[in-house]
């Protein structure tokens, strides 16, 4: 039975961050990582129309390690052949690391990735840009209509956000516990510039962005389930739903403002 491509997408777009965290978790170079998990979740696109796997979280992971453990081996003879100093690990070690993963399926490392894409060396413009591309799964192009800025723009925007916080030396693992709650302060501002953003479009003809506002809802609830007894948390997703209720009332058939 053929199943239906916004079924797909949507389970994609769900399964994304989760995935990318893993694998961030794995393997140090955060471009080569999204880049293994984009070739996987093409590759899903085109084979899950015949059937869902059991286990689809599990089916992508192991795709993009083996994209990985290519593209390190690739690397790994590359420089030797150029008599370089190899700074990756060597391809046995990521192969015996992608061996153990069974047993790791299922670790949802969605909190570590938006913990680490609001690094604080960030800016706010930055982290916001770095979080919807990396835990929403929204794509360049439309985080760059979003802020109303040319796709390449955006794209260097996100690429230099990663490259600071290569330099910072931030590792894929959640903040120590007296940098833990600056960093939620952090997490819960740029997830509410996000919603606001959609709530309330700061430039273009559109008067809202629900696209952005349902994902910084989606986001907060992922905070939450993770985080269920942090009050900022609980207290930012109900502000969100309070003001997401009137969404429908608050346009008119135009499109335009209805004032209260």
């Amino acid at each position: 039975m053929t199943v239906e491509p916004d079924r797909i997408q949507h389970l994609l777009r769900e399964l994304a961050p989760q995935v990318l965290g893993s694998l961030v978790r794995r393997f140090p170079d955060f471009a080569a990582s999204e880049d293994a998990i984009q070739e996987a979740l093409l590759a899903a696109a085109m084979q899950w129309r015949q059937g869902i796997p059991e286990n689809p979280r599990g089916w992508l992971i192991q795709v993009a390690v083996r994209r990985m453990t290519d593209r390190i081996r690739a690397d790994a003879a590359r420089r030797h052949r150029e008599e370089l100093v190899v700074s990756l690990a060597p391809p046995d070690e990521q192969l015996a690391l992608a061996a153990g993963l069974e047993s790791e399926m299922s670790r949802d490392d969605s909190l570590d990735l938006l913990f680490l894409c609001c690094h604080p060396a960030l800016s706010p413009s930055s982290a916001v840009a770095l979080t919807l591309r990396a835990v929403g799964g929204l794509t360049t192009a439309e985080i760059a209509r979003a802020y109303l800025v040319p796709e390449a723009t955006m794209a260097q925007r996100i690429s230099r956000a990663k490259q600071t916080v290569r330099d910072a030396g931030a590792t894929f693992t959640m903040p120590a516990a007296d940098e833990f709650r600056a960093r939620l302060g952090t997490v819960i501002q740029v997830l509410y510039l996000i919603f606001n953003e959609g709530y309330a479009v700061s430039g273009g003809p559109e008067l809202t962005r629900t696209d952005l506002s349902s994902e910084a809802m989606r986001l907060t609830r992922m905070l939450h389930r993770l985080l269920p007894e942090e009050a900022e948390v609980e207290g930012l997703l109900a502000l969100m739903l309070l003001s997401d209720a009137r969404r429908a009332a608050r346009t008119g058939e135009a499109g335009e403002l209805i004032r209260l």
